[in-house]
């Protein structure tokens, strides 16, 4: 997917730069690269997601055990668990 980002009358180059950035890190492009630039074995990547699953397992028993937790950030936790 192609970033277009179009310059207004009143702006000058610095802040469609600064513009094409935001949209740039947004989008994730960069990450994505440095991801590829580099072949990992698929048990690799299993890896590196199981023990991404167990650290954000660990955090929410955790965050269970404290209080005046908000329970949005529970469900944003148990809804990245499901992913």
């Amino acid at each position: 997917m192609p970033i277009v980002i179009k310059a207004q009358g009143n702006e000058s180059s610095f802040d469609v730069i600064k513009k094409f950035k935001k949209a740039v890190m947004a989008s994730n492009i960069v990450q994505i690269a440095k991801d590829r630039a580099v072949y990992q074995k698929p048990s690799q990547v299993r890896a590196v997601k199981k023990i991404a699953k167990n650290r954000l397992q660990k955090r929410a028993r955790k965050l269970k055990r404290m209080k005046n937790i908000s329970p949005v950030v529970l469900q944003k936790i148990a809804d990245r668990l499901s992913q």
